[in-house]
């Protein structure tokens, strides 16, 4: 079967897409521990309970005797785009202005989640995932074992069928559960500890979005059906057959499946928290990357007018001298295999806790994240392709025979996040929090796949100790980011110019973006 430019093109960019704008979303938003969420994830230097194999091992040492808990996370996220045209509108693709996106407005409150070990995704009212963890500190010992199950990814949204927004991304998860994380801390003397997990992960990435290809190629061939498909028995036919279909700029072309995933992912945490006094503690974490080879299968159905505008243009002379780089339209749906290297980033964290009054704490936390990490990204097909034959001649250094490598110039960022807690007595405690969450995108690289910009997080919750043994916490998060892309401002969502048709769905289009994301978590901690 033959690969068509369109399929390996759109494959491999909205992949590429999807893992990284989601990933940034995620960040430590669906781990569900409420402490955490409630204090803006300030919880470095700070007991985490069972959680801590995530955010620091080292607390691992607070907990004493066999503990276990168990949470609930749920959550769901209100995510609109807004596209209009600016003045001049449309001059780029020779006048057209009829884009039935311009003027209208995209959003999607329905959630999606990935079927491990089945594949493909299933939609659910809100976003649930019930999780559990143990620890166990054997009498007298200075060791603290523990596992934990929990998402440290988990994001996932569906649009109708007829949203502006089909075009990146009508259909998506991102998910990442870590299911099994044995992990230890020791406890070097009454004020430093020090803790290891390791985690073993299961990743996925699923993506449905239809395709279209604004821009001033297309505008081209949409003038020059406009002056000869009207014409009946036109000689030019011979030559070159452009009148098999309409084929302009806002013409849909296909509509593309992906399903990727890896069952085993792993990655190792480890931290240290130093206590020299009651009112002042210090910790830090290390959260490794990790390397993994995404694979599966895509599959790209095509319209009518994509398949009958090919064959039209292979009838001709033109079609016939240049059959071997253009598509051929007798294919309704083209099928394969693919795999893709990315990296899992890495992440550090250090913060403090401080107690300036009986009562009040505070928490500070700075953190970074190595998106940076993301500059090249490797996209292998099964089988030799042409396009990529074609491409190693004019960009060696992106293209073998076999692969695709995208480059991203995504950004580390640095952050900080701020939690206070105030102890009403001696069970009832609450917490609020706040995170600004910096976007590793460039303004230059934006896009509406997973629309999110620079972000602000605020959390709320409680805790309450039940009884000596057992304590519940409650935690909320809402997090919202807004984008504004000009016309013609990232090339990754709407430029026109000759050689951006893969791939800006809204070429010369203003878009404005919001995400609101609204999570909520429950734990139970009792000993056994």
């Amino acid at each position: 079967m033959r690969f068509s430019p369109l399929a390996r093109a759109i494959a491999g960019v909205t992949l590429l897409w999807a893992m990284e704008s989601q990933a940034q979303f995620s960040q430590n938003l669906t781990v569900g521990n409420p402490k955490a969420m409630a204090l803006g994830n300030a919880i470095t230097a700070d007991s985490s309970g069972i959680d801590a194999v995530h955010y620091n091992p080292a607390a691992l040492s607070k907990l004493k005797g066999r503990q276990t808990a168990l949470k609930l996370v749920t959550g769901v996220m209100d995510i609109r785009a807004e596209f209009d045209a600016p003045p001049h509108y449309g001059d780029n693709f020779f006048n057209f202005k009829n884009d039935p996106i311009a003027g209208s407005r995209s959003r999607t409150t329905t959630s999606t989640m990935y079927l491990p070990g089945l594949g493909g995704t299933v939609d659910v009212p809100v976003l649930v995932a019930p999780l559990a963890g143990v620890s166990i500190n054997p009498p007298g010992s200075k060791f603290t074992f523990a596992t934990n199950v929990y998402t440290p990814q988990a994001v996932g949204f569906r649009r109708d069928k007829d949203d502006p927004g089909r075009y990146m991304g009508q259909e998506i998860a991102l998910q990442r559960i870590t299911y099994f994380s044995p992990s230890v801390a020791y406890q070097v003397n009454d004020e430093f500890s020090v803790g290891l997990s390791v985690g073993f992960s299961h990743q996925a990435l699923a993506l449905k979005q239809d395709f279209r290809a604004p821009g001033m190629l297309t505008g081209v061939v949409a003038a020059v059906q406009d002056a000869l498909c009207t014409i009946e028995g036109n000689p030019m036919d011979v030559l070159i057959n452009l009148c098999g279909a309409p084929f302009g700029p806002f013409t849909d072309l296909a509509n593309l499946d992906v399903d990727m995933q890896q069952t085993l992912s792993p990655t190792w945490n480890l931290g240290f928290l130093w206590e020299p006094t009651e009112w002042f503690s210090l910790g830090a974490v290390y959260q490794s990357e990790a390397k993994m080879r995404l694979q599966g299968k895509y599959r790209v159905e095509y319209t009518d007018n994509w398949q009958n505008f090919w064959r039209g243009l292979d009838s001709s002379l033109f079609g016939a001298i240049f059959t071997s780089i253009t598509p051929d339209g007798v294919w309704e749906n083209e099928q394969g295999n693919v795999s893709l290297d990315v990296t899992h980033p890495a992440h550090f964290s250090t913060g403090i806790k401080v107690r300036p009054l009986p009562r009040w704490q505070v928490n500070f936390d700075v953190k970074w994240t190595d998106y940076g990490s993301w500059e090249n990204l490797e996209l292998e097909f099964d089988r030799q392709l042409d396009l990529l034959t074609i491409a190693m001649l004019f960009a060696p250094d992106n293209a073998t025979n076999r692969s695709i490598i995208l480059d991203r110039g995504y950004e580390s960022v640095w952050s900080w996040a701020l939690g206070v807690q105030y102890d009403v007595n001696d069970r009832l405690s609450l917490r609020v929090g706040y995170e600004p969450r910096s976007s590793s995108i460039p303004s230059d690289r934006a896009d509406i796949l997973a629309p999110l910009g620079d972000a602000d997080l605020y959390g709320i919750g409680a805790g309450y100790r039940w009884d000596k043994d057992t304590e519940i916490d409650i935690g909320f998060n809402y997090l919202i980011s807004k984008q504004d892309i000009p016309a013609g401002t990232s090339c990754n969502v709407n430029c026109s110019g000759l050689l951006d048709m893969v791939y800006n769905p809204y070429a010369d289009l203003d878009i404005k973006t919001k995400v609101e994301a609204y999570i909520f978590s429950i734990s139970y901690r009792t000993t056994f």
